[in-house]
């Protein structure tokens, strides 16, 4: 509370809402919500008795008399801490997040919405909550009836052993980048599979989230780095037990196991032709999809399952700060191992030898399928090709100049501004 007068009498503001949940080793949790600013915060059961005295009467002197009162220690650096949190997800009167000034006509407000969406440009779809609820209400939750979740099982059973069955025998009759040998038709195969297997990911994310009668935040189109893509926003499910929200997650790879079995299933029973060979694939790109998802060494479905089971946040950061930090120390000393120690070492070394392991497979990939696309390419016998990794390559290098230019230029702009006001300041007599 250095920073606070202990007169200070924080309120809540009187539009969060609360979820209760459980951490991993079944303590009580809540979850706040500020629907107007989009934020949420997981708090302890100590934090919420705190919070829950956040009335605008008690200054912060007397809330942390009413917490030694009740676990007979005082919570000063738990206090600091919370009100920080609070502040930070705009949960207290006074905190309301400030709304950006639309100031066209200045150059330095167009450069920074510029730098900030250069990479990441998202288109929203207002009625995006409306549409999946109507979609659940009448059709969707036929979906998630048992019988279709046990067929859903079986047809994925059998597609994943058509799908081994067809790459452990007929390997040599499909390439991963060649339609009729051609690589130029095998991008665009790669490029649509892609964009139709992540719609049906996120549609699987938006559908399950209406399962559980949860908002969805926003959802649409957003183009990455020049290249379409679609998003959905079910964080609202934080505002959900631990298991819903687990299952929301496992449901865009769940699709995709489901798409690349239909179509495994497809290619299995069809006769050798160009339809075979892009519906391949397809379901290649579903399943690829789906191991990538579920990975979670990545910031991706699998890893806010891992982190859903662990209970506890930013676990790739702290565990990769730990392996810089602390591992080698500990080791050295022979200094003993937290349960936390344990669990950020044991991930950060798997994360670390999964970046190896991806750049041995992008060597394996490389010498059987992008060494010869290469000299195709180099040679010209594909001119599709060479036009459609032109444009990819030219699409994605304008994205990432333009982005750097205006992050640089708004960095010295900024830089310019303070030494300026610095060299004012000292100009200053007394």
């Amino acid at each position: 509370m250095d920073d606070k007068s202990a007169t200070h009498k924080p309120k809540r503001d009187a539009r969060v809402q609360i979820a209760p949940t459980r951490t991993a080793d079944g303590q009580p949790a809540f979850v706040l919500h500020h629907p107007g600013a989009h934020t949420y915060l997981q708090i302890d059961a100590q934090n919420y008795f705190l919070w829950q005295l956040m009335d605008g009467e008690h200054d912060l002197g007397g809330l942390a008399m009413a917490y030694f009162v009740e676990y007979h220690a005082f919570p000063f650096d738990r206090l600091s801490q919370l009100l920080a949190q609070l502040e930070a997800n705009f949960l207290l009167e006074g905190t309301s997040p400030p709304v950006e000034p639309a100031e066209v006509g200045e150059s330095k407000p167009r450069l920074v919405r510029l730098a900030d969406t250069a990479f990441r440009r998202e288109f929203n779809w207002a009625r995006a909550d409306e549409f999946f609820a109507g979609f659940y209400r009448r059709v969707g939750w036929v979906l998630f009836t048992r019988a279709a979740l046990i067929l859903f099982g079986l047809i994925a059973i059998t597609g994943l052993a058509s799908f081994v069955y067809l790459v452990w025998v007929w390997a040599e009759n499909f390439g991963m980048f060649r339609v009729s040998n051609s690589y130029g038709a095998g991008i665009i195969v790669l490029l649509l599979a892609n964009f139709i297997v992540l719609f049906w990911h996120e549609s699987g994310h938006g559908l399950t989230c209406k399962l559980f009668g949860r908002r969805i935040c926003k959802a649409g189109m957003m183009f990455y780095y020049g290249m379409p893509a679609f998003f959905v926003d079910a964080s609202d499910m934080w505002m959900a037990e631990r298991r819903p929200r687990i299952v929301v997650s496992l449901a865009g790879p769940a699709v995709n196991v489901l798409i690349g079995s239909i179509l495994a299933i497809i290619v299995l029973v069809l006769p050798p032709s160009t339809v075979r060979q892009v519906l391949f694939i397809a379901a290649l790109v579903a399943y690829l999809s789906a191991l990538l998802n579920l990975n979670p060494l990545l910031e991706l479905d699998g890893y806010y399952v891992l982190i859903d089971v662990l209970q506890t946040g930013q676990l790739r950061q702290r565990s990769f700060d730990f392996i810089r930090k602390d591992l080698l120390s500990k080791v050295r000393n022979r200094g003993p191992f937290t349960r936390a120690d344990k669990m950020y070492g044991v991930y950060g070394i798997l994360a670390t030898a999964f970046t190896a392991l991806t750049v041995l497979f992008g060597i394996v990939i490389w010498k059987r399928e992008l060494q010869t696309m290469v000299q195709h390419l180099a040679a010209g016998e594909d001119v599709l090709a060479v036009v459609l990794v032109a444009g990819l390559t030219i699409a994605a290098g304008t994205w990432l100049v333009v982005g750097l230019a205006a992050r640089l230029a708004v960095w010295l702009g900024t830089a310019r501004k303070q030494r300026r006001a610095v060299m004012e300041g000292g100009g200053r007599g007394p």
